[in-house]
């Protein structure tokens, strides 16, 4: 989860107009992690965004396809502390890309869950964050310390956001 405010703040005084779309910090952050998971349970990451626009789906398709031949984007120095996956990798576990209807059911379940997770880097006390957190739905309350950090929900950006507890 990416704070808007947050991200220009930090990011436009150095990258001005050439920083990149939130979209694609986003994007490659999720897959990451997802990918990490599906590794340390042996599977393999099927990516199915909603569709948005042609436009995007093209965008959103060619992060997927430059994390496979590139690996991710980050600057090496600054993601080291979160074990970045290398290009190898990625060919490995990112097995497929579809985007998906909204109307898909799918889109519908994460629809459910990511609402509540991005309300959670502003509202602990969000009822809908809460009763995910409560049931142990969300990845997080499966993860401890270095595997948390490393795969849990991150919240980028968010160091100036008072957080409601």
């Amino acid at each position: 989860m990416i704070d808007r405010p947050g991200y220009n703040s930090r990011y436009r005084e150095k990258w001005g107009r050439n920083r990149w779309l939130l979209c694609k910090t986003a994007f490659c952050v999720a897959v990451e992690r997802a990918a990490k998971f599906a590794i340390s349970e042996g599977a393999v990451l099927r990516v199915f965004p909603e569709r948005t626009s042609k436009v995007d789906d093209e965008l959103l398709r060619g992060y997927f396809d430059d994390l496979r031949i590139s690996g991710h984007p980050f600057d090496k120095k600054n993601a080291a502390d979160y074990s970045p996956l290398t290009a190898e990798q990625y060919k490995t576990v990112l097995y497929d890309f579809k985007t998906k209807f909204k109307s898909s059911a799918m889109a519908q379940v994460a629809d459910m869950y990511l609402w509540p997770m991005c309300m959670g880097g502003y509202h602990r006390s969000n009822r809908a964050y809460k009763a995910l957190v409560e049931a142990g739905k969300l990845i997080d309350c499966r993860l401890e310390g270095k595997q948390l950090a490393e795969l849990g929900v991150k919240y980028s950006c968010f160091e100036n956001v008072n957080v409601t507890p």
